[in-house]
């Protein structure tokens, strides 16, 4: 890679870190923070709930690289977050807070499938996952940012701290974004670009099958992933009796996990096959989903396969990055800006489903863990019969 690529590379990467910091701080502090306007802490979770459904309107917004180019589009979402962020820091209401967290999630639902397109417009298929699986690390980063910060904040200042650090974050992310990225020169903004409007975008993605189906595995892999997510801290209540000791020990094992996961991606997605590391990831995970709610006999093997679980997701939503922005190399942005809807709409129907196998089945996770399972394991069929492998195209 040249070093102009390398430089964007980081600036994304920067940029990035930022927006997840903004988008992760408030998960630990939900109480604290709802004290700081007066308001239950369920009221700060039900934002929090609501902002993470938002991610259905990305392919809305999947088209704006068409019109405006990569870079500005990316460009134009870190100055309104770093915008809201100074607004949210000045004035200290609720209803700016709410505002503010859904224009975050706006601004993240824009910038990830717009910089996933980027490269996969400057880095050829062949070292691609490297490159997708270093800037996915900023997720897992972000937390270990976010958590000590925004607590140190609220210790010994206010709420209205946080946002000032973040202001600060973004804005610097911006200037830094806007001094390193090179535009992007793809294939689509040779001569005069191509001009999309969304209901176009969706005609495009639905009358390619390649697409339809890796979409189809989106939702199935994020929704048989949920339902296991929003049960199993339940199911360890009942089974073992050590809630805060499980929920201490699972918020360990979400961050150590995703970081292996996407270490995982980095290693061995290129020289393996993006597809094939996809597919072991999805398979593993549907196993353990079968495999968990049986372990009911020891609580370190409930939490190691627990581990695994998300070691494995991590490693297949990574790995899938790449081989979804070589599906519509033309219409790179609206494809991948379809695959974040598609996770939401996972996440919104297996967060349903969850919820409702476990009232009517009276908490039966051996039922919870089949669906899951089954549902992994179409996931899993989907990938190896119906997506394409990639690299056909160069970039």
């Amino acid at each position: 890679m040249s070093k102009t690529i390398i430089r964007s590379i980081f600036a994304i990467f920067f940029a990035r870190l930022a927006i997840n910091v903004s988008r992760r701080f408030p998960y630990p502090f939900v109480s604290p923070i709802g004290a700081a306007f007066g308001v239950p802490a369920n009221s700060i979770q039900n934002v929090i709930a609501l902002t993470n459904g938002a991610g259905l309107f990305s392919p809305f917004f999947g088209t704006l690289s068409e019109r405006y180019g990569k870079k500005m589009v990316m460009v134009g979402a870190l100055v309104m977050m770093t915008a809201l962020s100074v607004l949210a820091a000045v004035f200290a209401d609720y209803g700016i807070f709410v505002i503010v967290m859904f224009g975050f999630v706006l601004g993240k639902i824009i910038y990830d499938p717009t910089f996933q397109a980027y490269i996969g417009d400057v880095i050829h298929f062949s070292r691609r996952a490297r490159v997708m699986g270093i800037a996915e690390l900023s997720w897992a980063l972000s937390l270990v940012i976010a958590a000590p910060v925004a607590g140190f904040l609220l210790d010994v200042s206010t709420l209205q701290a946080i946002f000032v650090f973040l202001a600060i974050l973004l804005g610097t992310s911006t200037i830094v974004f806007w001094l390193l990225v090179e535009p992007a020169q793809g294939k689509t903004h040779q001569g005069r670009p191509r001009i999309m409007n969304p209901l176009s975008a969706i005609r495009v993605v639905s009358a390619h099958p390649p697409a339809v189906f890796a979409l189809v595995f989106t939702v199935c892999l994020t929704a048989s992933h949920e339902i296991f997510y929003i049960n199993y801290g339940l199911w360890m209540e009942d089974s073992f009796g050590l809630v805060l000791t499980a929920l201490g020990a699972v918020t360990i094992v979400i961050a150590a996990a995703e970081v292996i996961g996407e270490f995982i991606v980095i290693t061995m997605a290129d020289r393996f096959g993006a597809k094939r590391t996809t597919m072991c990831g999805m398979l593993i995970a549907a196993i353990l989903f079968l495999v968990i709610p049986n372990l009911t006999f020891s609580l370190p093997a409930a939490m190691f396969g627990i581990f695994l679980i998300f070691i494995s997701i991590e490693t297949a939503i990574v790995s899938a990055l790449p081989l979804f922005s070589e599906i519509l190399p033309q219409s790179r942005a609206v494809m991948m800006s379809a695959n974040v809807g598609a996770h939401s709409l996972g996440r919104v129907a297996g967060g349903a489903l969850g919820a409702i196998i476990y009232k009517f089945s009276d908490g039966n996770f051996l039922l919870i863990g089949l669906v899951a399972g089954g549902l992994g394991l179409v996931a899993f069929l989907v990938m190896l019969r119906l997506v394409p492998a990639g690299g056909n195209h160069q970039s």
